[in-house]
């Protein structure tokens, strides 16, 4: 078959990337011929200012030096080589030759990653509209942050109904996107696991392995995880156990390494970590699939993030505060229970993803 995906590939994470690149794979081991559907995404719920942070222009200009003032060259550097190295990697591995609207091939699948949010702006090719292939399908959609409340007040209710209601199969990701589409659309869609679970990156996990040993790896926004209160208690936790801190994947100035590495190395890094300290989604799933403890901090994610690892029976992985750091470092994770748990979840998310492209 021939097959496209519709994702926000272009996000400045490693994690989206590693996501959109698990599905694909997945795909292809199938024997599908797989491409990703480019498009042009909305801003249309954030301010011009945050816009210039999202599409770089000669407008951007200003905003950056604004942005260097506030947080440093140094992030400044760190972030336009991370820009790149995410580049690289997306050029090397996904075709994006087509639009979303000249695609007719047999199947467009939505998702992974929060494609049905409302965050952002509003974007009708993620609801189905403007696609011409014989299937619309989605796997692992997710609304993110955006909840029943967040589309009423946008006034977009009826428009992703009946896009939702056009597709031939849903599955997501979460339970608040499951709710959602159950309300909106009265259908009780599967909740799978996000790709970068389903494809697994065993192969690729090992391909890199760093020099360094006896680190923390810091995974979290470079505007989160700053709080001197949080700082305080990681770099005592790093002291008392002898460990270093890098941040990989995004510049946090006080750590005692930032680290630019692309999708693949993350993966290395994070593996051969003692601990992950993350507050993000993709932070606790690579720490999964690379059997690396982790510690966990949920702020406005505990749609995704906290379900999650409810789901792999680590809900003792979440610090309230990070005081509990040492506390809940200190906790043995089992495994092997989390492995069974991952490969009952594979199974049935495959039965999931087969049904809905192939009917």
């Amino acid at each position: 078959m021939d097959i496209g995906i519709l994702t926000y590939y272009g996000v400045h994470n490693h994690g989206a990337v590693l996501q959109a690149n698990g599905l694909q794979q997945v795909l292809k081991s199938m024997g599908h011929n797989v491409q990703f559907l480019s498009f042009e995404r909305s801003y249309e719920y954030i301010s011009e200012e945050q816009v210039k942070k999202y599409k770089l222009s000669l407008n951007s200009i200003p905003f950056y030096i604004k942005y260097m003032m506030n947080k440093g060259i140094g992030n400044i550097l760190y972030n336009f080589k991370k820009r790149n190295e995410l580049k690289v990697f997306r050029s090397a591995s996904f075709d994006l030759s087509t639009s979303y609207d000249m695609f007719n091939g047999d199947v467009t699948v939505i998702g992974s990653d929060e494609v049905f949010s409302l965050e952002i702006g509003y974007n009708p090719m993620m609801y189905g509209y403007g696609l011409e292939s014989k299937r619309i399908v989605s796997y692992a959609g997710s609304f993110g942050p955006t909840t029943i409340q967040d589309i009423a007040k946008k006034g977009k209710t009826d428009s992703i109904r009946k896009g939702l209601n056009r597709f031939d199969a849903i599955s997501v990701r979460d339970l608040n996107s499951q709710n959602i589409i159950k309300e909106l659309c009265g259908n009780e869609v599967p909740v799978v696991c996000d790709p970068v679970i389903l494809y697994g990156y065993e192969k690729e996990m090992l391909e890199f392995k760093p020099k360094e040993s006896g680190y923390v790896v810091i995974y979290a926004y470079d505007n989160r995880m700053n709080n001197k209160k949080e700082v305080n208690a990681i770099k005592s936790y790093a002291h008392k156990h002898g460990l270093k801190i890098y941040s990989v994947g995004y510049y946090h100035e006080w750590c005692d390494k930032c680290i630019n590495a692309s999708p693949i190395e993350l993966l290395g890094w994070i593996k051969n970590a003692e601990l992950t300290i993350t507050d993000t989604f993709h932070g606790a799933v690579i720490s999964i699939i690379c059997k690396t403890p982790m510690a966990v901090k949920i702020r406005g994610n505990a749609n995704k993030l906290a379900h999650l690892l409810s789901e792999f029976g680590l809900s003792d992985r979440i610090m309230d505060t990070f005081s509990d750091l040492e506390k809940v470092a200190d906790k043995k994770i089992d495994f092997m229970s989390v492995d069974k748990i991952l490969r009952e979840k594979r199974k049935a998310s495959m039965r999931c993803l087969i049904s809905a492209i192939e009917e």
